[in-house]
């Protein structure tokens, strides 16, 4: 019976807020939640030119608004050396349940990562938001809902890797009604193999982590943010040695409040250039699109993203959350040339470590969570990586009328909020 279960997850939000506060006090409720994912066995094979890795005769068991997050290891260190990935598409079957997924990720590990024992043989785990296994924390790609095959333009592809994890991320339909079972004869990705002498790619990933998300009830347009400082850009193009990086496609991603979003790259001399901008966004529909040209991202260059959120229609508060019921705010995109250690980007403020007035600190790359907090608090007391917004340019206010209008002045160090 899925009911004992299913009473002990109600009670996971007040959990998951206060795990983000760093504080232990629901730390059985949450193991109860995570246990709602069951599979038969993880699937690497070879269909021709193509590479299936995904779970086979999976059974997620999904309460009302609690979503399962499902991972497994997967060894392909069989795939012969060097090998690149151009397409990426879905591997779902039957297709009528199709509708209960929001994600399915496949994340890169480091060369030095070696899978713990208990699930070395692809035995599925539970993993919340991203895998907790230090190493791991780099996207090779998502896929969300409504998107169909993606390819990546002739000559480029993203480096495969010879150890990953597979994460399934399935919802429930509704925030009432009883647990479901989401049954699934295959539940991963179809990536298609091409030859090593491309030009590489990564998955970049920009958006507010915990505590810097927060949207109130009753509100029809409330405003979110994050920014990549031009430090952590500077740094990231010192250590790959070039003098720009290039972007060719971008997804925006929110869940069900979002309703509009952009990113913008915004120079030193203030002028900025806005792209990815969506004005009708959809959670059930967030495709990858390619940009008309690359955009360039040189020295002096930061990146910010904007997620506008309509809660009219809620009662409480919501935060940054696993759930498509909680919210997110991540712009992603794709990249050359790869970096291992800057795969994300974002900033910390008051709102992250509640001390009023500290200020902005940058930070450069994707941190595993039990080393987050600790690393964040050292840079507000030994003043590393502060920063400074840059000014808007005004132009760019009138060009997106009218969804970005009123938004604040960047030279002030807080989440942009109405």
């Amino acid at each position: 019976s899925l009911s004992p279960l299913g009473a002990r997850a109600r009670a996971f939000p007040s959990c998951w807020v206060a795990w983000m506060r760093r504080t232990r006090a629901c730390a059985i409720a949450v193991v109860a939640y995570v246990a709602f994912a069951r599979a038969a066995t993880l699937e690497v094979r070879l269909e021709g030119g193509h590479l299936v890795v995904a779970h086979k005769d999976a059974i997620y068991e999904v309460a009302p608004s609690h979503d399962v997050y499902s991972c497994s290891w997967a060894d392909l260190s069989s795939i012969k050396g060097g090998a690149t990935i151009d397409q990426i598409e879905r591997a779902i079957e039957p297709a009528s349940v199709l509708s209960f997924y929001h994600h399915i990720s496949l994340y890169m590990c480091n060369s030095d990562v070696r899978p713990d024992r208990a699930h070395a043989a692809g035995e599925p785990f539970d993993c919340l938001v991203r895998p907790t296994f230090s190493g791991c924390e780099r996207q090779l790609f998502t896929w969300g809902a409504g998107m169909e095959r993606f390819e990546m333009p002739p000559g480029t592809g993203f480096i495969l890797p010879r150890l990953a994890i597979l994460q399934v991320h399935v919802k429930h339909p509704s925030l009432d009604g009883e647990p479901i079972k989401v049954a699934a004869s295959l539940s991963g990705l179809r990536l298609r193999l091409s030859a090593p002498d491309v030009k590489p790619f990564q998955y970049f990933q920009l958006g507010p982590h915990f505590g810097m998300l927060s949207v109130p009830p009753r509100a029809p347009r409330y405003k979110v943010g994050a920014v990549c400082a031009e430090s952590c850009i500077r740094q990231a193009l010192r250590q790959a040695k070039v003098e720009f990086f290039e972007v060719i496609a971008i997804r925006q991603h929110m869940h069900l409040l979002g309703s509009a979003a952009v990113t913008e790259l915004i120079h030193a001399d203030g002028s900025t250039e806005n792209y990815g901008l969506v004005r009708n966004f959809s959670a059930y529909n967030t495709p990858i699109s390619f940009l008309p040209t690359p955009l360039y991202i040189r020295a002096g260059d930061a990146l910010q993203v904007t997620c506008v959120y309509n809660s009219s229609a809620r009662a409480h508060a919501t935060m940054l959350g696993v759930s498509m019921h909680d919210e997110m705010c991540f712009s992603y995109m794709i990249m050359h040339p790869p970096l291992p250690n800057f795969t994300g980007c974002w900033h910390a403020n008051e709102n992250f470590v509640h001390i009023p007035g500290a200020p902005c600190v940058a930070i450069c790359g994707i941190i595993p969570k039990r080393q987050l907090a600790r690393q964040v608090r050292h840079k507000f007391k030994n003043g590393v990586k502060k920063f400074t917004l840059p000014r808007r340019g005004p132009w760019s206010r009138a060009a997106l009328d009218p969804v970005y209008s009123d938004l604040p002045d960047l030279r002030t160090c807080s989440t942009p909020r109405s």
